[in-house]
């Protein structure tokens, strides 16, 4: 069960090691960032002012791409108060995943009003679960104890009470090692998020808990909109389910210019949108056997080419239905997925 209740969260404004300002949650649309994993486990333990952060075993499993779109007629009407719906595309190799995380801005106050992934839907209907007051500094700590909703996972569906406890706990440096595509180093203030879920099942209390845990380290010489690296784990213990286990991901910006040879095709990419009966790549350096692919917002594959060689500008007739869709286009080398519009 890989309950993957994603937390963004965007900071602004540093001097020097000093902690910086969170204004807002969100960060910016269509950011690319590398899916990594650990050789060792990752210590956050070290919290309070100048702490040290080294997490010198990432290795690199793939890439993933945010993007912010308003809710749709749908989706309000599912999660009530939507303002905000988050969308990740994970890529692993061949396969694509994507999550939707549905949330709530009012006056500053952020919410999460909704969870729509692979297997699993969480609706925090009875009660939002409440992130925090924007902006935010260090210091910063609110408990949400009131959290409840209802879940539907596979052949499984109930109801849910919990916690989400939201702490800017610290701030100092943090090193990476290059994890194939590019080490950071710099100075960093990190936001806690805590999410505990008891659910229950039919008339049955307590069949088991969740338990999540989020670590985000921002820093704004980076990026003034997103964080530079993330680690969330999830603790899932269901015996009612026949589940006992840990999940974890990890994310790091991808911003590292790359060698002619491997270049970044988030720098050198792009696309025309709305797409309409083609689809428009633009280039500005030559990339060979590459192969694109096209996913819609349930996961479905509905286009695949291979050997594709694309140098300057390349046009792709589609025949698809208007909507959203998520392009991937990757080689041997490198891989970036985008979000079109069929229009």
């Amino acid at each position: 069960m890989k309950i993957r209740i994603l937390f963004f969260a965007l900071w602004i404004t540093t001097i020097g090691f000093s902690q910086s300002t969170i204004n807002s949650f969100y960060g910016d649309n269509n950011t690319n960032f590398l899916m990594l994993t650990s050789g060792t486990p990752l210590d956050h333990s070290p919290a309070g002012p100048n702490q040290t952060w080294n997490f010198n075993q990432m290795i690199s499993l793939g890439s993933s791409v945010h993007t912010y779109a308003s809710p749709s007629v749908q989706e309000l009407a599912t999660y009530p108060g939507t303002t905000t719906n988050i969308i990740s595309a994970n890529t692993q190799g061949a396969n694509v995943a994507t999550g939707y995380l549905y949330t709530k801005n009012v006056g500053g106050v952020v919410s999460i009003t909704g969870l729509n992934t692979t297997g699993l839907n969480a609706n925090f209907v009875t009660n939002n679960a409440t992130i925090g007051t924007f902006p935010m500094n260090y210091g910063y700590t609110t408990t949400d104890s009131n959290v409840a909703g209802n879940y539907t996972y596979t052949t499984y569906s109930g109801t849910f009470t919990g916690t989400l406890t939201t702490t800017v706990d610290s701030y100092g440096t943090l090193t990476l090692n290059d994890a194939g595509n590019g080490g950071y180093s710099g100075n960093v203030t990190r936001m806690k998020n805590v999410l505990s879920l008891t659910l229950n099942y039919g008339f049955i209390p307590n069949v088991g808990t969740v338990v999540q845990t989020s670590y985000s380290y921002f820093d704004p010489n980076i990026s003034t909109t997103d964080y530079v690296f993330r680690s969330v784990s999830t603790t899932s213990v269901i015996p009612l389910m026949s589940i006992n286990q840990t999940d974890a991901v990890i994310e790091k910006i991808h911003t590292t210019p790359l060698s002619v040879d491997n270049q970044n095709f988030g720098n050198a990419l792009w696309i025309i949108n709305p797409v309409t009966t083609s689809l428009e790549i633009n280039s500005n350096y030559a990339i060979e056997n590459a192969t694109i692919s096209i996913t819609d917002v349930s996961g479905k594959t509905v286009f695949t080419s291979t050997d594709q060689n694309i140098n300057g500008s390349i046009e792709i007739p589609l025949n698809l239905s208007n909507g959203v869709y998520f392009l991937t286009i990757k080689n041997e080398k490198e891989s970036i997925t985008k979000k079109i519009v069929k229009g």
